[in-house]
Protein backbone atom coordinates (compact mmCIF):
# COMPACT_ATOMS: atom_id res chain seq x y z
CA UNK A 1 0.00 0.00 0.00
CA UNK A 2 2.94 2.29 -0.81
CA UNK A 3 0.66 4.10 -2.81
CA UNK A 4 -1.75 5.02 0.28
CA UNK A 5 1.71 7.20 1.22
CA UNK A 6 3.31 8.92 -2.16
CA UNK A 7 0.08 9.76 -3.76
CA UNK A 8 -0.98 11.49 -1.11
CA UNK A 9 -1.78 14.78 -2.06
CA UNK A 10 -3.06 16.32 1.11
CA UNK A 11 0.00 15.34 2.96
CA UNK A 12 2.69 15.46 -0.02
CA UNK A 13 1.75 18.47 -1.70
CA UNK A 14 3.16 21.22 0.08
CA UNK A 15 6.42 19.85 1.17
CA UNK A 16 7.09 19.55 -2.33
CA UNK A 17 6.58 22.74 -3.78
CA UNK A 18 8.11 24.46 -0.06
CA UNK A 19 11.51 21.89 -0.10
CA UNK A 20 11.93 21.11 -4.45
CA UNK A 21 10.18 23.61 -6.02
CA UNK A 22 8.09 20.91 -7.50
CA UNK A 23 4.67 20.98 -8.73
CA UNK A 24 2.69 18.24 -7.74
CA UNK A 25 1.29 17.54 -10.89
CA UNK A 26 5.00 16.92 -12.33
CA UNK A 27 5.52 14.46 -9.43
CA UNK A 28 2.10 12.11 -9.75
CA UNK A 29 2.92 11.96 -13.50
CA UNK A 30 6.65 10.72 -12.66
CA UNK A 31 6.67 9.06 -9.06
CA UNK A 32 5.66 5.08 -10.37
CA UNK A 33 9.23 4.44 -10.32
CA UNK A 34 9.91 5.55 -6.91
CA UNK A 35 7.37 3.95 -5.23
CA UNK A 36 8.80 0.62 -7.25
CA UNK A 37 12.15 1.24 -5.94
CA UNK A 38 10.99 1.70 -2.34
CA UNK A 39 8.76 -1.72 -2.70
CA UNK A 40 11.73 -3.75 -4.10
CA UNK A 41 13.82 -2.41 -1.32
CA UNK A 42 11.88 -3.62 1.40
CA UNK A 43 10.92 -7.01 -0.12
CA UNK A 44 14.74 -7.48 -0.15
CA UNK A 45 14.93 -6.45 3.29
CA UNK A 46 12.19 -8.76 4.42
CA UNK A 47 13.25 -11.74 2.37
CA UNK A 48 16.76 -11.15 4.48
CA UNK A 49 15.15 -10.72 7.47
CA UNK A 50 13.71 -14.00 6.67
CA UNK A 51 16.86 -15.77 6.30
CA UNK A 52 18.76 -14.29 9.74
CA UNK A 53 15.61 -15.05 11.96
CA UNK A 54 16.65 -18.21 11.90
CA UNK A 55 20.34 -16.92 13.37
CA UNK A 56 18.29 -14.79 15.84
CA UNK A 57 18.61 -17.47 19.16
CA UNK A 58 21.93 -18.34 18.97
CA UNK A 59 24.27 -16.04 20.80
CA UNK A 60 27.08 -15.89 18.59
CA UNK A 61 25.38 -14.05 16.15
CA UNK A 62 23.97 -10.99 17.85
CA UNK A 63 24.04 -8.33 14.31
CA UNK A 64 21.37 -10.64 13.65
CA UNK A 65 18.64 -9.33 15.84
CA UNK A 66 19.47 -5.61 14.90
CA UNK A 67 18.57 -6.91 10.67
CA UNK A 68 15.35 -8.53 12.23
CA UNK A 69 14.96 -5.47 14.28
CA UNK A 70 15.29 -2.97 10.76
CA UNK A 71 12.71 -5.42 9.33
CA UNK A 72 9.98 -5.34 11.98
CA UNK A 73 10.35 -1.29 11.67
CA UNK A 74 9.92 -1.93 8.29
CA UNK A 75 6.50 -3.93 8.46
CA UNK A 76 4.59 -0.94 11.18
CA UNK A 77 4.51 1.43 7.79
CA UNK A 78 2.81 -1.46 6.05
CA UNK A 79 0.88 -1.93 8.86
CA UNK A 80 -0.20 1.73 9.27
CA UNK A 81 -0.40 2.43 5.44
CA UNK A 82 -2.97 -0.66 5.08
CA UNK A 83 -5.08 0.98 8.24
CA UNK A 84 -5.03 4.37 6.46
CA UNK A 85 -6.19 2.93 3.30
CA UNK A 86 -9.31 2.13 4.94
CA UNK A 87 -9.82 5.65 6.35
CA UNK A 88 -8.76 4.16 9.54
CA UNK A 89 -11.09 1.48 10.32
CA UNK A 90 -10.10 0.54 14.26
CA UNK A 91 -10.60 -3.80 13.31
CA UNK A 92 -7.76 -2.78 10.24
CA UNK A 93 -5.75 -1.10 12.75
CA UNK A 94 -6.22 -4.03 15.29
CA UNK A 95 -6.21 -7.13 12.97
CA UNK A 96 -2.44 -6.31 11.83
CA UNK A 97 -0.52 -6.30 14.86
CA UNK A 98 0.65 -10.05 14.63
CA UNK A 99 1.99 -9.49 10.88
CA UNK A 100 4.86 -6.86 12.68
CA UNK A 101 3.93 -8.00 16.20
CA UNK A 102 5.23 -11.18 15.64
CA UNK A 103 9.13 -10.76 14.78
CA UNK A 104 9.07 -9.12 18.37
CA UNK A 105 8.05 -12.18 19.88
CA UNK A 106 11.02 -13.50 18.44
CA UNK A 107 13.19 -10.96 19.63
CA UNK A 108 11.86 -11.19 23.19
CA UNK A 109 12.09 -14.68 23.48
CA UNK A 110 14.33 -15.80 26.39
CA UNK A 111 14.98 -11.85 27.00
CA UNK A 112 11.30 -11.60 28.84
CA UNK A 113 10.68 -14.39 31.33
CA UNK A 114 8.06 -17.07 30.38
CA UNK A 115 5.52 -15.39 31.89
CA UNK A 116 5.33 -11.89 30.28
CA UNK A 117 6.07 -13.28 26.79
CA UNK A 118 2.79 -15.29 26.97
CA UNK A 119 1.29 -12.47 27.84
CA UNK A 120 2.35 -10.24 25.13
CA UNK A 121 1.79 -12.85 22.90
CA UNK A 122 -2.10 -13.04 24.39
CA UNK A 123 -2.06 -9.37 23.56
CA UNK A 124 -0.89 -9.19 20.27
CA UNK A 125 -3.12 -12.75 19.02
CA UNK A 126 -6.79 -10.84 20.78
CA UNK A 127 -5.69 -7.39 18.92
CA UNK A 128 -5.59 -9.39 15.94
CA UNK A 129 -8.70 -12.00 16.69
CA UNK A 130 -10.73 -9.05 17.66
CA UNK A 131 -10.11 -7.18 14.78
CA UNK A 132 -10.77 -10.29 12.31
CA UNK A 133 -14.09 -11.08 14.12
CA UNK A 134 -15.41 -7.80 13.37
CA UNK A 135 -14.61 -8.07 10.18
CA UNK A 136 -16.72 -11.40 9.76
CA UNK A 137 -19.28 -10.12 11.54
CA UNK A 138 -19.47 -6.79 9.66
CA UNK A 139 -19.44 -5.13 13.06
CA UNK A 140 -19.44 -1.11 13.09
CA UNK A 141 -17.20 -2.69 9.23
CA UNK A 142 -18.91 -3.18 5.97
CA UNK A 143 -18.77 -6.98 5.43
CA UNK A 144 -16.00 -8.42 4.06
CA UNK A 145 -16.86 -9.54 0.58
CA UNK A 146 -13.45 -11.66 0.58
CA UNK A 147 -14.73 -13.51 2.90
CA UNK A 148 -18.13 -14.47 1.84
CA UNK A 149 -16.53 -15.24 -1.84
CA UNK A 150 -14.21 -17.63 0.17
CA UNK A 151 -17.10 -19.07 2.13
CA UNK A 152 -19.11 -20.06 -1.22
CA UNK A 153 -16.55 -21.43 -3.13
CA UNK A 154 -15.30 -24.05 -0.37
CA UNK A 155 -18.28 -24.53 1.79
CA UNK A 156 -20.55 -24.48 -1.58
CA UNK A 157 -23.19 -22.04 0.55
CA UNK A 158 -25.23 -19.29 -1.10
CA UNK A 159 -24.41 -15.63 0.02
CA UNK A 160 -26.76 -16.22 2.79
CA UNK A 161 -24.89 -19.48 4.61
CA UNK A 162 -21.67 -17.84 3.98
CA UNK A 163 -22.43 -14.57 6.24
CA UNK A 164 -24.33 -16.72 8.98
CA UNK A 165 -21.24 -18.74 8.77
CA UNK A 166 -19.08 -15.71 9.33
CA UNK A 167 -21.48 -14.47 11.95
CA UNK A 168 -20.71 -17.73 14.37
CA UNK A 169 -17.00 -17.96 13.69
CA UNK A 170 -17.05 -14.18 14.13
CA UNK A 171 -18.72 -14.31 17.62
CA UNK A 172 -15.90 -16.74 18.89
CA UNK A 173 -13.11 -14.13 17.36
CA UNK A 174 -14.39 -11.53 19.68
CA UNK A 175 -14.86 -14.43 22.43
CA UNK A 176 -11.67 -16.34 22.18
CA UNK A 177 -9.14 -13.74 24.11
CA UNK A 178 -11.27 -14.30 26.93
CA UNK A 179 -11.86 -17.97 26.88
CA UNK A 180 -7.52 -18.05 26.44
CA UNK A 181 -8.01 -16.88 30.09
CA UNK A 182 -10.14 -19.65 31.53
CA UNK A 183 -7.89 -22.18 32.80
CA UNK A 184 -10.05 -24.68 32.76
CA UNK A 185 -10.69 -24.63 28.49
CA UNK A 186 -7.69 -22.29 27.99
CA UNK A 187 -6.30 -25.54 25.98
CA UNK A 188 -9.14 -25.97 24.14
CA UNK A 189 -9.35 -22.22 23.50
CA UNK A 190 -5.71 -22.12 21.84
CA UNK A 191 -6.14 -25.97 20.02
CA UNK A 192 -8.73 -23.61 18.16
CA UNK A 193 -7.15 -20.48 17.90
CA UNK A 194 -4.32 -21.95 16.09
CA UNK A 195 -6.33 -24.38 14.05
CA UNK A 196 -8.70 -21.45 12.93
CA UNK A 197 -5.76 -18.67 12.11
CA UNK A 198 -4.09 -21.66 9.81
CA UNK A 199 -7.48 -22.43 7.90
CA UNK A 200 -8.03 -18.76 7.49
CA UNK A 201 -4.18 -18.48 5.54
CA UNK A 202 -4.95 -21.27 3.75
CA UNK A 203 -8.35 -20.59 2.56
CA UNK A 204 -6.33 -17.89 0.66
CA UNK A 205 -4.91 -20.51 -1.79
CA UNK A 206 -7.62 -22.99 -2.15
CA UNK A 207 -10.74 -20.55 -2.26
CA UNK A 208 -8.76 -18.98 -5.38
CA UNK A 209 -7.63 -21.47 -7.40
CA UNK A 210 -8.12 -21.38 -11.47
CA UNK A 211 -6.69 -23.71 -13.55
CA UNK A 212 -7.25 -20.92 -16.55
CA UNK A 213 -4.47 -18.43 -15.21
CA UNK A 214 -0.77 -18.88 -15.26
CA UNK A 215 0.55 -20.80 -11.95
CA UNK A 216 -3.34 -21.47 -11.63
CA UNK A 217 -3.88 -18.26 -10.15
CA UNK A 218 -1.89 -18.99 -6.96
CA UNK A 219 1.49 -16.72 -6.78
CA UNK A 220 -0.36 -13.96 -5.20
CA UNK A 221 -2.23 -16.12 -2.82
CA UNK A 222 0.37 -18.43 -1.78
CA UNK A 223 2.24 -15.07 -0.69
CA UNK A 224 -0.72 -14.02 1.19
CA UNK A 225 -1.05 -17.01 2.98
CA UNK A 226 2.68 -17.25 4.08
CA UNK A 227 1.82 -13.89 5.44
CA UNK A 228 -1.28 -14.85 7.43
CA UNK A 229 0.66 -17.99 8.81
CA UNK A 230 1.66 -16.06 11.69
CA UNK A 231 -2.24 -15.99 12.78
CA UNK A 232 -2.50 -19.73 13.21
CA UNK A 233 1.56 -20.23 14.09
CA UNK A 234 1.40 -17.50 16.97
CA UNK A 235 -1.03 -19.28 19.15
CA UNK A 236 0.36 -22.69 18.21
CA UNK A 237 3.36 -21.38 20.32
CA UNK A 238 1.31 -20.16 22.91
CA UNK A 239 -0.27 -23.58 23.53
CA UNK A 240 3.58 -25.21 23.60
CA UNK A 241 4.39 -22.71 26.13
CA UNK A 242 1.26 -23.73 27.77
CA UNK A 243 2.03 -27.17 27.91
CA UNK A 244 5.04 -26.48 28.81
CA UNK A 245 4.59 -24.77 32.18
CA UNK A 246 2.16 -27.55 32.78
CA UNK A 247 4.89 -29.95 32.32
CA UNK A 248 7.14 -27.85 34.59
CA UNK A 249 4.43 -27.49 37.53
CA UNK A 250 3.94 -31.29 37.52
CA UNK A 251 7.44 -32.25 37.57
CA UNK A 252 8.37 -29.70 40.44
CA UNK A 253 5.43 -31.40 42.18
CA UNK A 254 6.92 -35.21 42.17
CA UNK A 255 10.33 -33.39 43.03
CA UNK A 256 8.46 -32.06 45.98
CA UNK A 257 6.81 -34.94 46.94
CA UNK A 258 10.24 -37.42 46.41
CA UNK A 259 11.93 -34.27 48.43
CA UNK A 260 9.47 -34.36 51.04
CA UNK A 261 9.66 -38.42 51.26
CA UNK A 262 12.99 -38.19 51.45
CA UNK A 263 13.39 -36.16 54.40
CA UNK A 264 10.55 -38.23 56.43
CA UNK A 265 12.85 -41.52 55.88
CA UNK A 266 15.98 -39.51 56.65
CA UNK A 267 13.53 -38.37 60.20
CA UNK A 268 12.87 -41.87 60.60
CA UNK A 269 16.44 -43.53 59.81
CA UNK A 270 17.46 -40.71 62.32
CA UNK A 271 15.31 -41.50 64.86
CA UNK A 272 15.66 -45.69 64.78
CA UNK A 273 19.18 -44.68 64.93
CA UNK A 274 18.98 -43.09 68.01
CA UNK A 275 16.71 -45.60 69.60
CA UNK A 276 19.27 -48.36 68.76
CA UNK A 277 21.79 -46.09 70.71
CA UNK A 278 19.67 -46.13 73.76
Amino acid sequence: PLSVFFWNQSLLEEPLERWFDLAWVDYAATSEPLILGVQDALGVLFLICAIVCWLVPRERHRWARWVVYLGMIGLIPYWLLKWVDTNYQVPMFMEHFLQWGTPLLLLLYRRLSDKWWYALAWLLVSLTFIGHGHYAIGLGVPHNNDFVNMCIKLLGTDVAGARLFLNWVGWIDLALPFLILVPRIRIPALIYTATWGLATAFARIFSHYTPAEDYYGLHPWVAEAVVRFTHGLSPLAMLIMLLYFAQRKKDNKIISIQTGRADEQTVTDNDQAQSGGV
